[in-house]
């Protein structure tokens, strides 16, 4: 099957995830996680991909991102899993691909869209039940986004600036819907499926009318291309 045409759009949230090949691990240790988080802020730096929220699982990644410019995000992705690839092939004396396929991304909506993408990322190691709370997964956005942590790398989506008057009451109310999801409900789980199904998709998670916009931007008829399903 080809490649699907990338669907960045600068100036529009994309949520990436790519998962390891075969589901093998991509992080053995706390230092490939520090090493990928390195070369994560090193090349969103380099080609302007503002980064606004990133998980890094044992077996796979996600980010939400914003481009400044076209086909930016290939770049980047490029650059950041080509030197991680070399770098973890070294150290565990390993050769060939470490990604399973390219990476999967969507277009996402304003308001409650990136909100509910926000949310998705930083709650992937509680539904994976890794941990009971996602401040207790290192490797993660979350203690910045709702706790303020610092961080050199992450910028709020305009969307998460709307959650309050304040930074601080956005955290604050971002925190609270995290706190008070159920990731075993039939709500998130029917969450979880339209972020999954638009990343399958390879096109867009949004309203009807942010998908015919996206749609008419990339040259394809409002519903993207189905792509060969996989978990992501």
């Amino acid at each position: 099957m080809p490649n699907q045409k990338r669907n960045d759009i600068p100036g529009i949230a994309l949520h990436i995830t790519q998962r390891g090949n075969n589901r093998q691990l991509m992080f053995r240790e706390n230092e490939d996680y520090q090493r990928f988080a390195g070369m994560l802020i090193k090349y969103s730096e380099k080609y302007q991909v503002i980064v606004h929220a990133w998980m890094l699982m044992p077996n796979h990644i996600h980010l939400l991102v914003t481009p400044q410019e076209k086909n930016m995000v290939g770049r980047m992705m490029m650059c950041v899993t080509g030197a991680y690839t070399k770098f973890y092939n070294q150290k565990y004396k390993r050769t060939g691909t470490l990604y399973e396929k390219r990476y999967y991304s969507a277009l996402v909506d304003y308001d409650e869209y990136v909100i509910n993408v926000y949310r998705y990322i930083e709650l992937n190691p509680v539904k994976a039940r890794l941990v009971q709370h996602p401040g207790y997964w290192h490797w993660s956005s979350y203690r910045h986004n709702a706790e303020g942590l610092e961080s050199s790398m992450l910028v709020p989506h305009l969307s998460f600036m709307k959650l309050g008057l304040t930074i601080e009451d956005c955290r604050n109310a971002y925190q609270k819907l995290v706190n008070d999801t159920d990731v075993t409900s039939e709500d998130y789980e029917f969450l979880r499926h339209e972020i999954r199904t638009a990343q399958k998709k390879n096109f867009a998670f949004g309203g009807e009318e942010f998908k015919k916009e996206m749609g008419a931007k990339l040259g394809l008829d409002g519903e993207g291309a189905e792509v060969e399903a996989t978990e992501v």
